[in-house]
């Protein structure tokens, strides 16, 4: 085999598992996911390489956009 072949799977590994590991640690802090089960989605995770992370954040796109804490509306309506 090649030697930029080898770089390239093994790359390919290391986007794998870096990936694998935020969106399971996400998932395992995530009150609601979609479908409601988490198990299948740790099996899409970590058993489809990349795409299975795709797809999960395709589905969660919260993930890069936490969502905002609540702020009390009158506190709003006393600064304008």
């Amino acid at each position: 085999m090649d030697l930029e072949w080898i770089v390239r799977i093994v790359l390919f590994g290391i986007v794998h598992w870096v990936l694998a590991a935020v969106m399971l640690q996400d998932l395992a802090t995530r009150n609601r996911v979609f479908g409601r089960r988490k198990p299948p989605w740790a099996i899409i995770i970590l058993f489809i390489p990349c795409f299975g992370s795709l797809l999960y954040l395709l589905f969660h796109p919260q993930i890069f956009y936490p969502p905002r804490p609540k702020t009390d509306r009158r506190d709003d309506k006393r600064r304008k």
